[in-house]
């Protein structure tokens, strides 16, 4: 059995590829399994040639280089790659992360009892609980079992879902963290990240379309991935003093309106998305005048996108920001 490792890379520090490379080659597999490395090179500041060349690890890593097109583009550089070669399954890494030993072991197991898309439990470095433990959607997940949950292993535990319960949990809340993905490579042979959603969603809109295409689910609460805090696009864009947090707040009303032009979704999963798209709203339209007001210009670019889509953005945009003024700090917790 064949398992491609895809890494998008762009820093700004030495080492930090080295670091997530080491714990590929700390993976214990089961005999017969192998790896490989795809390394994408999206214009990073650091080289990763610099951190690849003449590296004596265990698993082999081929570098692809390309221009900056953002995470999404380079994961589909390497999907690209992967799908001419034949492996079994893909398995996501982002270059600041670091995966435990058994994470390739368990996911591989969980896949070969018939399952497509794995993911699991994560933690940041900085931080004192796991991602599952602060997600309330994940705490329900694991505490509200129904007819659409398979226990596979009560203790750990480890749950997999039918298609319509993961596919509502998944539209209303971002449960699965790139690091932690391992899926079978038939179903991304085609399937590829929107590169639009530079800063916000691309990851998550993939995930969900692997639900839709009607990959089997199975999620582990084993903290198997630990998170770093190299260059990060999203949380680089959590500075309300930024106009990277206007973008990114862009960036998730484009994603869930593409959700709701790409995906068959049920009634409640539209309301679902139609309630963050009025949310999205509000908050690309009170963080966009606000930006201006301070004398900061955020990207037009994605504005001019945004209208496309939303034709009554922009002129709405000033009773928006007046709507939200008020409770700006309030509002700004769902931001």
């Amino acid at each position: 059995m064949r398992t491609a490792v895809i890494i998008p890379f762009y820093q700004r520090e030495a080492g930090i590829l080295s670091r997530a490379l080491d714990s590929v080659d700390g993976q214990i597999l089961p005999e017969g399994h192998s790896l490989t490395v795809f390394v994408i090179d999206d214009e990073s500041p650091v080289s990763a040639r610099s951190e690849v060349e003449g590296r004596q690890g265990k698993v082999p890593v081929r570098l692809i280089a390309q221009k900056n097109g953002g995470p999404g583009a380079a994961r589909n550089a390497g999907l690209d790659a992967v799908a001419a070669e034949g492996f079994d399954h893909v398995a996501f890494l982002d270059s600041d992360d670091i995966w435990q030993p058994t994470h390739l072991a368990d996911a591989l197991d969980l896949l070969a009892r018939g399952y497509d898309f794995h993911f699991c439990d994560h933690q940041r470095t900085d931080d004192d609980i796991t991602y599952f433990e602060r997600t309330p959607a994940l705490r329900r997940m694991r505490e509200e079992r129904h007819a659409g949950v398979t226990v596979l292993d009560a203790e750990a535990p480890i749950l997999a879902f039918d298609q319509p319960s993961i596919m509502a949990a998944s539209v209303d809340t971002y449960l699965s963290q790139t690091s932690t993905v391992v899926v079978r490579q038939s179903f991304v042979e085609t399937l590829r990240f929107d590169p639009r959603l530079r800063n916000a969603g691309e990851d998550q809109l993939f995930w969900l379309s692997l639900i839709a295409a009607g990959a089997r689910t199975v999620v582990s609460w084993k903290m198997n991935v630990l998170c770093g805090r190299g260059v990060n696009v999203y949380f680089d864009a959590f500075d309300w003093k930024s106009t990277k947090v206007v973008d990114r707040t862009g960036y998730m009303l484009m994603f869930f309106h593409t959700v709701g032009r790409r995906l068959s979704l049920t009634a409640s999963d539209r309301r679902t998305v139609a309630d963050r798209i009025r949310r999205y709203r509000r908050a690309y339209s009170y963080l966009f005048l606000r930006a201006l007001l301070q004398g900061r210009v955020p990207t037009l670019s994605l504005t001019w996108k945004l209208a496309a889509l939303d034709p009554g953005l922009v002129p709405a945009m000033p009773l928006r920001f007046l709507a939200v003024l008020p409770n700006r700090e309030a509002e700004s917790l769902q931001w």
